[in-house]
């Protein structure tokens, strides 16, 4: 499975650390859960900035134990331009694409957008 930024943050939220055993991500995965965190603490203020700081040092160690692949970029700007997405959200699903693999994400936009061509899932789905 290729799993993006959203479905690691919540999978590691919930717990759920087996679903990453076999799990791979691209290494812009790293700086989209730092985003991810930051929203936390800075926009919606769920978490202080200790705790935020703690939950980023535990992503990482988890994204230490994933596999972390990587694109071909022409290919995935290819990907962006046929489905409409950001170059970075066409990073996972060009993986998917490469790795005949299922992509996992939260993100329901992405998911309906690739849905016709990418198996798509989102967590609570293989959970």
């Amino acid at each position: 499975m290729i799993l993006d930024a959203s479905s690691i943050f919540l999978a590691v939220k919930n717990k759920k650390l087996t679903i990453l055993k076999d799990a791979k991500s691209s290494q812009l995965v790293r700086y989209e859960l730092g985003n991810v965190v930051w929203k936390e603490v800075y926009l919606h203020k769920t978490m202080d900035i200790m705790t935020g700081l703690e939950f980023l040092k535990m992503l990482m160690s988890v994204v230490d134990k994933i596999e972390l692949a990587e694109p071909d970029y022409v290919e995935t700007l290819k990907t962006a331009n046929r489905y409409g997405i950001t170059f970075y959200d066409a990073i996972y699903v060009q993986l998917a694409i490469e790795h005949s693999d299922k992509l996992v994400t939260e993100d329901k936009k992405l998911r309906n957008k690739v849905r016709k061509d990418v198996d798509v899932l989102s967590l609570s789905e293989i959970i």
